[in-house]
Parts: structure tokens; sequence; C-alpha cells
């Protein structure tokens, strides 16, 4: 039952879109070099927030890629989890 359930848990990321998984990642290494700098949440998450949704208005503009809100979301989310784990 246990193993079942941990299981479950461990594979959860595959169900997530590869094209999520990597605004995720673009999160998560803006994040890391981000905090070497500093951790001061003041600077961390409003650039944080404009890289995001800078990148989806930058496909929209130059017609590179399609604008989705969810796709600035997983990025949000990836530097969160650094950003929280680093805190922690």
């Amino acid at each position: 039952m246990l193993n079942k359930t941990l299981n479950k848990i461990i594979r959860y990321p595959e169900k997530i879109l590869c094209d999520k998984r990597l605004h995720m990642l673009v999160g998560v290494f803006y994040t890391a070099i981000l905090t070497i700098f500093t951790v001061n949440v003041f600077i961390v998450i409003p650039f944080l927030v404009a890289l995001a949704w800078g990148i989806e208005f930058f496909q929209k503009w130059t017609k590179s890629g399609t604008y989705d809100n969810y796709d600035a979301l997983a990025v949000v989310a990836g530097g969160l989890i650094v950003y929280l784990s680093h805190i922690i």
C-alpha cells in the first residue's frame, strides 16, 4: 500500500507537460542565479514575475510562440520552489 502511494507520488512530475517543465527550469535557473546576489523578497519575486510574463509578451510580439499564462505561472512556480527552499 505504502509502496504504491510512494510510487504514485514519485512519478507525478511525468504528468506535467514537457513545455511546462522547461518553463519551470527557466524559473529555477533564473532564481538560482538571482539568489546568489540577493535573497531579498522584494527584489527576487518582482523580477521573477517580470521575467515570466516578459517571456510571454516577447513571444506574443515576435510571434515566435504562443502567449500562455500557464507558461508564465510555470516559470514563477519553478522560481518559488528554489527561493523557498533557499530561505528554509
